[in-house]
């Protein structure tokens, strides 16, 4: 049975973290806007997975030091969030899910470079083949003409290193002993205080005659649902098989991502393409076969 609850697990989140680039594509073609859709989703997701907090019979609580790692990781996720959000409204959904997904590859290369990890030579061969698999989608654009699609695309190409930073400090300033659920909590009400000033700034409700009963807001509402489901079984995963076993959503996360942009947004397929997820899967399946197991889920990385 437990080996079943662990597919089933992957597969869930798998599917989850695939929609992702798909929803941040529809809430573009909504017109709903950026500060909108991360001040909505910080408090919702909070606030969501506090009241979940609460129905379990747990009281939250929080020490300074919580506090303080949550605001930190809030910062660190802004900005590469900010630009996933965006990216896909410019550069093919197929291509943000592909870059993004050598997260984990570049994650092994940052703790590599702080001394926090060995050498192994399978995670170094994981390494180039991502980045193998970026270079494809790489030469197979520089042909476009529109610049800034070409702008766009050299911005996603830097969001597995800057979500690497942030999966480094989540998991090197874990506080010990903290509640997973109070990481997701904390992090997600904190992003939403830094970016409800962005919205009274650059989109007051009153400013841009918002339709806040439309299609884009029920789509965000739906969305914001859907990552409060996404962080429990997040964190239900890590806390019951580890964080090597949920990082094999993305075997389901990739061609699912890939998978949706063509069916819903009728994006070109090609032989490019086809290589390069070949390649990340290869990548991918080299830097989860040379991961030990982690036994101790206190010391889990948060998941953007």
């Amino acid at each position: 049975m437990t080996g079943l609850r662990q597919i089933l697990f992957v597969l869930g989140l798998g599917l989850f973290w695939g929609a992702a680039p798909a929803l941040n594509k529809m809430l573009g073609l909504a017109g709903v806007p950026l500060t909108h859709i991360m001040t909505a989703a910080g408090f919702g997701v909070g606030l969501g997975l506090l009241a979940i907090q609460r129905l379990s019979g747990v009281t939250f609580r929080a020490t300074r030091q919580q506090l303080l790692y949550g605001l930190g990781c809030a910062a660190l996720l802004l900005v590469p969030w900010a630009i996933s959000i965006v990216a896909v409204r410019y550069v093919p959904v197929a291509l943000v899910a592909l870059i993004t997904s050598t997260t984990p590859m570049m994650t092994y290369a940052l703790a590599l470079a702080f001394g926090s990890e060995r050498f192994r030579t399978l995670r170094l061969a994981a390494l180039i083949i991502g980045l193998a698999s970026c270079a494809v989608i790489i030469i197979s654009r520089t042909q476009l003409n529109n610049v800034a699609v070409d702008g766009w695309l050299w911005l996603t190409i830097s969001l597995p290193l800057l979500y690497a930073a942030y999966d480094y400090f989540a998991a090197a300033a874990w506080p010990k002993g903290m509640p997973p659920l109070n990481a997701g909590i904390i992090e997600s009400i904190a992003v939403g205080l830094i970016c409800l000033p962005l919205v009274l700034v650059f989109d007051p409700v009153d400013g841009g005659g918002f339709n806040f009963v439309g299609v884009g807001y029920a789509l965000l509402a739906a969305a914001t649902a859907l990552w409060v489901i996404e962080r429990i079984c997040f964190f239900n995963m890590i806390q019951l098989f580890g964080p090597v076993t949920t990082g094999q959503s993305v075997y389901v996360s990739t061609p699912a991502s890939v998978l949706l942009a063509l069916v819903l947004f009728a994006e070109p397929a090609d032989l490019w393409l086809g290589a390069s997820l070949v390649l990340l899967m290869t990548a991918l399946w080299l830097n989860n076969h040379a991961t030990k197991p982690q036994t101790n889920p206190e010391q889990a990385p948060a998941i953007r």
